[in-house]
């Protein structure tokens, strides 16, 4: 059966006229592909992967454009227009995504960038948008666990950090004081799960968790330490954000890391800093 809001494989069946039509392998019901939705090049019986959505006379269209995100998704969209009964978001193809009024959870403005998860309406098979994300998030059905990677993509910066949409399925955040790096809106990241909150949010860490974050942070150190001569002031008393500046990295894996490589008899610590032993 042909889901309408997402990625269907369908093949090409017949040409007419106006465009092509596509359909399943064990079905008779067909999805009509304008030619400037589709290849350059087509040809019948050909395999398409092709995006379905209703065009505003309720008919089925497809198109091998991929949009920012298929219904159960979230995306960063941009408000390209603004009208009496809602706002259409660029969507990442020919047609626009409209977000209705009663799905802004702030009336929102042209050319502002937003969250948006897309939607079905089950009564109409219409796909919308919806900036409104706080029931879809308290029903969030995680399909990982802590300590698993993910690929997050921050979405606008808050007091506490950054929010980030997590796979495209999830919304969570990243905080300030565990980011050693610099963050760039829009852009994907590699992530590590640090937390899943009862509330639905997930807690994320852009290092690697526990004693592989450690072994990577040992070599860190040690480089430095190669680089200064071979000594450091820095040690356990040092403040968070001195460590921060010099090392990229928290506090708390910093004392993980000496503690290690004291033990490994790798450096000395004193009340003067770190010294690498010869």
């Amino acid at each position: 059966m042909v889901e309408i809001g997402q990625i269907n494989k369908l093949v090409v069946c017949r040409e007419s006229s106006s465009g092509y039509y596509l359909k399943e392998l064990d079905s008779i019901d067909e999805v009509f592909m304008p030619p400037n939705l589709g290849p350059v090049n087509i040809s019948m019986n050909q395999e398409l992967d092709v995006f379905v959505y209703l065009d505003t006379s309720g008919s089925l269209i497809a198109t091998d454009q991929i949009p920012h995100a298929v219904v159960g998704e979230y995306a960063i969209m941009r408000v390209v227009e603004v009208q009496e009964f809602g706002a259409f978001f660029d969507w990442g193809i020919d047609k626009d995504l409209l977000v209705p009024g009663n799905e802004q959870k702030v009336k929102v403005r042209k050319f502002e960038d937003h969250i948006v998860r897309v939607c079905l309406e089950e009564e109409t098979d219409r796909v919308f948008g919806t900036t409104k994300l706080g029931k879809y998030i308290l029903e969030s059905e995680f399909n990982f666990e802590r300590g698993d990677e993910a690929v997050i993509v921050p979405a606008n910066k808050t007091d506490l950090g950054y929010r980030v949409i997590i796979n495209k399925r999830f919304i969570g955040m990243i905080y300030d004081s565990e980011i050693f790096q610099p963050i760039q809106i829009g852009k994907e990241y590699s992530a590590v799960v640090k937390k899943i909150r009862d509330d639905g949010l997930v807690d994320m860490s852009l290092q690697v968790l526990g004693i592989k974050n450690m072994i990577g942070s040992k070599d860190v150190i040690l480089n430095f330490l190669e680089q200064e001569g071979g000594s450091s002031h820095l040690n356990d008393k040092s403040s968070p954000e001195e460590i921060k500046r010099y090392l990229n990295m928290s506090k708390k894996t910093f004392k993980g890391s000496i503690g290690m490589l004291y033990k490994e008899k790798k450096i000395d610590i004193s009340k003067e800093g770190i010294k690498l032993i010869k």
